[in-house]
């Protein structure tokens, strides 16, 4: 466990609610379609797939809609797992036009953790109501993930969808050593880079080997954003001992520090050249500078847990 900090800088993150009546999405594709659907329960043939058909029709007899079982002792839910990560605008969703009101105070989950089935994303919305038959879009304000879900914490309800659709644009990734790895545009102090990557992918990233280092430098150097002359990752030093560890829990078997100094004078928070030596090297934690996520969730989740003044236990 590691002992609490607090950046000089508060990132705050505010999910928004957008309901909107004449809302049109034109300048981002449908990917809904290019994934794959599941829900919690399927009663009279209402299939995970049929909300992402591309048929907005509401009325159910036509078999367009989806449907769970009725008091089936579990929360409802239904699931979609896209084939990559996309950085999601908007999300709209049709509602059937009878008992239309079984969706109302539904959410909107998106993120990459297939915990819980994913039912364990952040929330882009809270679903109040959609009026009998209407599609109503939903701003997720550009959330990242794989998995886009609409969950609704009623074990005795019924989830019922006509059409989902989720407008978004590919997130840039790349493969170090078998893994997906993210160079996130944001510039953040450590703790926070730390909590966007737990957040919205799997963790900062940690380097295994020389062949990772190596590889994490070729990806540094086709970045396509300019990166700062540092960036943050998962390093972190407990504070009243020499030893450096990864926030993921792997060991620290390589290392390609730049010197060894005296731990007492130097920075808990550790980061990496983003051109010439490359080296690790010790870093300011309030710093603001662009850092890399892990994206792969590994079936053993080792995370040390990390806490601040500013945000729970991650």
């Amino acid at each position: 466990m590691m002992s609490p900090m607090t950046c000089t800088y508060v990132y705050c993150v505010f999910f928004q609610l957008w309901l909107l009546t004449g809302f049109t999405v034109t300048s981002l594709p449908n990917v809904a379609p290019s994934g794959t659907a599941s829900q919690s329960s399927t009663s009279h043939n209402g299939i995970a797939s049929l909300a992402i058909d591309g048929n907005r029709n509401p009325k159910y007899g036509d078999g367009s809609c989806t449907h769970t079982v009725e008091n089936a002792g579990q929360s409802p839910w239904w699931s979609l797992q896209l084939p990559v990560m996309y950085r999601i605008s908007s999300v709209s969703i049709t509602n059937r036009n009878e008992l239309s009101e079984r969706i109302n105070n539904a959410k909107i989950l998106i993120g990459n953790s297939p915990e819980n089935n994913g039912n364990n994303n952040p929330s882009c919305a809270v679903i109040t109501s959609i009026p009998s038959g209407s599609t109503r879009t939903f701003d997720c304000g550009g959330m990242i993930g794989r998995f886009v879900n609409v969950y609704l914490d009623d074990p005795q309800g019924i989830l019922t969808i006509c059409e989902l659709e989720v407008y978004g644009e590919l997130v840039d990734t790349y493969l170090v050593m078998g893994r997906s790895v993210v160079v996130v545009e944001k510039k953040l102090c450590w703790s926070d880079a730390l909590f966007y990557c737990r957040d919205f992918y799997w963790d900062l990233l940690s380097i295994r080997s020389e062949e990772e280092q190596r590889e994490v430098e070729e990806v540094m150097r086709n970045a396509s954003l300019h990166l700062t002359k540092h960036v943050w990752l998962g390093l972190r030093r407990y504070l009243m001992a020499g030893t450096w560890t990864w926030m993921t829990g792997a060991s620290v078997d390589y290392s390609y520090w730049e010197t060894k100094s005296i731990w007492q004078m130097t920075s808990p928070c550790g980061g990496g050249d983003t051109d010439g030596s490359f080296h690790w090297r010790d870093l300011p934690c309030g710093d603001h500078l662009h850092f890399i996520c892990l994206a792969d969730f590994p079936e053993d989740d080792k995370r040390v847990m990390f806490f601040s003044s500013t945000r729970p236990s991650v």
